[in-house]
């Protein structure tokens, strides 16, 4: 039998799985969802074409297995299939919650992203049980489900407008607060753009949409904002209309890429003004702990530092940070990905998760009220000179393997520190090597040729090493990239691959 499971969620190519494959998904996904209390489900879905059937082997299996079934059909974002979990749960605390989604995949993929009790992300080896290791150790038995009584079915409202106030109320903005800000919001054909237009209109900003209408087929490509070019046409418009921000948001809205008519911001630096406005409502105390990933650059974390919040390192992977925010008590997290996090409240729960329209809510209020805050960030921005992730593959894993270590070392030599691990011991899943990196709340700085890497083997490719470097002189961080490709390719033989 085909496998489902991935490291974060469930995700295939729509042929790939028929309709007996796809209901014993849900079957094991619920036998374990037994084993934790669980007597509600929430399913939800994005736009892509693939969803409609998910959704509906999912509703009815949960009926035929005795569970109180709460579900939305129109397409939502994911971020919204999270507060509708969120909100369920305030009512029927054994809530698992579903969301029918494949992300910023291309338009053949479906998939699905799973919540636990009390709205808590699960992934491979990630949640109760092992998360989804449970779900799959069961998918592969040969356990059988008979029909069980008792099943019933709610079916609610498109709920984006509570979702849109909830959200307002959340980030600390008043409806009309955002007049005389001219926004680009590229959707790319996802599920989010309505929701985002709603909220910005609500808040009183001037959209000027691109994409922004659902459409599963994805005309014009995958919906992945940061993807090389992906934004141009974006970034285009605001140079013709002098919009002060551009957004970008993938296929199911829980990714976002923000910036003007000069490009991109990297996610770093777009967490400055987030935490800003948090800090000034109150809603971040000194101290508190904000998570990051590896790629996240260290001038853009000594300034987190410098508004006295302390930067925590973290692994990537969506489920994995969530529940390590939970472990921790973070307030907010960001991967350079385009993925942000938040403590979020609703009738007496906390929970850690996204919620892209409070975080682009949070970064426009900041805009709003610095309308120089742009060229900061661009003038902060423009000192980090970043490779990009650089990959070569080696003829075996134990190649690969030789060729990472002695990477590390070379910068080791330079009297760079590496970290494989977080403090308290949780697998980095590669190495950060960094020289000249000083962090903390309140204390953080930056000595002359700082620079930090991350070195990680491929966990999908045979033999590939994928590297990344970041640094605040061009041409030392040149020199340090063309030192490391020379040691992969001369030495160990890599060629580059994508």
């Amino acid at each position: 039998m085909h496998d489902p499971i991935k490291v974060y969620d469930a995700r295939w190519e729509v042929p790939e799985f028929d309709d007996r494959e796809v209901g014993r998904l849900f079957e094991a996904t619920f036998a374990y969802g037994r084993l934790l209390g669980v007597d509600t489900v929430t399913l939800a879905r994005d736009a892509r074409l693939g969803c409609p059937r998910v959704l509906e082997i999912g509703i009815n299996t949960a009926l035929r297995l005795g569970f109180r079934v709460v579900a939305c059909p129109d397409p939502i974002s994911t971020p919204q299939g999270y507060y509708i979990a969120l909100r369920t749960t305030a009512r029927h605390p054994h809530t698992m919650g579903l969301m029918i989604t494949a992300s910023h995949n291309p338009a053949q993929y479906v998939g699905v992203k799973f919540t636990v009790p009390t709205v808590q992300a699960i992934g491979l080896d990630c949640g109760p049980l092992g998360g989804l290791a449970k779900v799959r150790e069961i998918y592969h038995s040969t356990e059988q489900f008979a029909a069980v009584g008792g099943g019933e079915l709610h079916l609610i409202k498109h709920p984006t407008e509570e979702y849109v106030a909830y959200s307002l109320d959340a980030a600390g903005v008043e409806r009309g607060e955002l007049t005389g800000l001219t926004v680009v919001l590229d959707a790319f054909h996802g599920s989010a753009g309505p929701e985002i237009w709603r909220a910005l209109m609500a808040a009183g900003a001037r959209v000027l949409p691109l994409r922004w209408v659902p459409n599963g087929a994805f005309p014009t490509g995958s919906p992945n904002p940061t993807s090389q070019g992906k934004m141009d046409d974006a970034i285009l418009l605001a140079q013709q209309s002098q919009a002060e921000v551009v957004l970008g948001v993938d296929g199911d809205g829980d990714r976002i890429v923000f910036g003007d008519r000069r490009g991109i911001l990297s996610a770093g630096f777009v967490t400055l003004p987030v935490l800003r406005t948090l800090i000034a409502a109150g809603g971040v105390r000194p101290g508190e702990k904000v998570l990051y990933d590896p790629k996240v650059n260290p001038l853009a974390l000594a300034e987190w530092g410098k508004l006295g919040v302390d930067p925590v390192l973290f692994r990537n992977g969506h489920s994995q940070i969530k529940d390590y925010m939970r472990r921790i008590d973070a307030v907010a997290g960001a991967e350079e990905s385009g993925h942000y996090y938040h403590r979020l409240k609703h009738e007496g729960l906390t929970i850690s998760g996204e919620n892209s329209i409070l975080t682009i809510l949070l970064f426009l209020k900041a805009v709003k009220a610095s309308p120089r805050l742009m060229d900061e960030l661009w003038n902060l921005q423009d000192q980090v000179f970043t490779t990009g992730e650089f990959n070569y593959q080696f003829p075996t894993d134990r190649v690969r393997d030789q060729a990472l270590a002695a990477a590390v070392r070379e910068l080791e030599a330079d009297g760079a520190t590496s970290q494989s691990s977080t403090t308290d011991g949780i697998d980095l899943e590669g190495t950060v090597v960094s020289r000249g990196v000083m962090l903390g709340a309140g204390s953080a700085k930056l000595a002359d040729h700082w620079y930090s890497g991350y070195f990680r083997g491929a966990t999908n490719e045979k033999g590939v090493v994928r590297s990344y470097l970041s640094t605040g002189d061009v041409a030392f961080g040149r020199q340090l990239e063309r030192r490391t490709r020379d040691l992969l390719e001369q030495k160990f033989g890599g060629h580059v691959v994508d």
